[in-house]
């Protein structure tokens, strides 16, 4: 039996390429309308491994296992106040959201525990992921940890913004 590579990612496709920056743009501003006594920044980090990003990083002393982030998000949210790093995970899909997605976000995040993983697409959830989370209430496959699960949102493609 042949061993599943979690770290491989599809190849991003031009439009979900396209939703980055605007994406990027209104997480930026929202971290820092939500943490005004902090410093928030967001990183494209689609085309490297996580584990290479925090080896240039000054945080990386902060996450003494970086080196075992062997894996791609596509946007990084970090806040640091007080010298204390949080992550957020931002996930973009430009299709459906689907088990696949939320599979990847979900092991990602299991590994890394950051202090938000969201996963987005302007084609908001896929009917059976719909069904699974909001009709049938098993929001526990969204926990990553305990007490934290994984956001799902909808992206607004007019208004540059997800739906809050």
């Amino acid at each position: 039996m042949s061993e599943v590579n979690i770290t491989q990612k599809e190849k991003p496709s031009k439009q979900e390429l396209a939703l980055y920056e605007p994406m990027k743009l209104w997480f930026s501003g929202y971290l820092k309308n939500k943490n005004h006594d902090a410093n928030v920044e967001v990183f494209d980090v689609h085309k490297i491994y996580l584990s290479d990003f925090f080896a240039k990083a000054k945080f990386k002393k902060d996450f003494p296992d970086y080196s075992t982030y062997k894996i791609k998000v596509d946007l990084l949210g970090l806040v640091e106040r007080d010298g204390q790093y949080e992550l957020i995970f931002i996930e973009v899909k430009d299709g459906d959201l689907n088990f696949s997605h939320l599979a990847q976000l979900l092991i990602y995040s299991k590994l890394v525990r950051p202090a938000r993983a969201i996963l987005i697409s302007p084609q908001g959830l896929s009917t059976h992921l719909n069904d699974i989370v909001n009709k049938y209430h098993r929001t526990d496959m969204l926990e990553y940890m305990p007490n934290q699960k994984i956001q799902l949102s909808k992206w607004d493609k007019h208004r540059g913004a997800i739906f809050l």
